[in-house]
């Protein structure tokens, strides 16, 4: 039997991050599409703790600083949807408050 795997919603903003990287680049390279290349604005400060080494790099090395925006940016996102992935199940899975009296209702727990 063959399992699928779904897509998961910690997957979303890595993905966005990557295509938007693809879309700004393109523009970049295409004179058409040119208008595309703002993006890469944005995305440089949104990845702002990391984009600081792509400014670093970008002065001399300008495809390093490319490679690694899309590289570490994307990972950059799944880190940090993992994380709030971790945060989100821990309330979930909260266990109840032990509590000594009973409640207003009369019910236990």
């Amino acid at each position: 039997m063959v399992r699928r795997r779904r897509l998961r919603w910690v997957h979303f903003l890595p993905i966005l991050h990557l295509c938007a990287c693809f879309t700004s680049y393109i523009g970049l390279v295409i004179p058409s599409l040119q208008y595309g290349g703002i993006v890469w604005t944005y995305i440089m400060m949104l990845d702002l703790p990391i984009s600081l080494v792509a400014f670093g790099l970008g002065w001399k090395h300008g495809a390093l600083a490319v490679i690694w925006i899309m590289s570490a940016g994307t990972l950059w996102w799944y880190l940090l949807s993992r994380g709030a992935e971790f945060v989100l199940e821990g309330f979930i899975r909260r266990p109840k408050p032990v509590t000594l009296l009973p409640s207003a209702d009369g019910k236990k727990d």
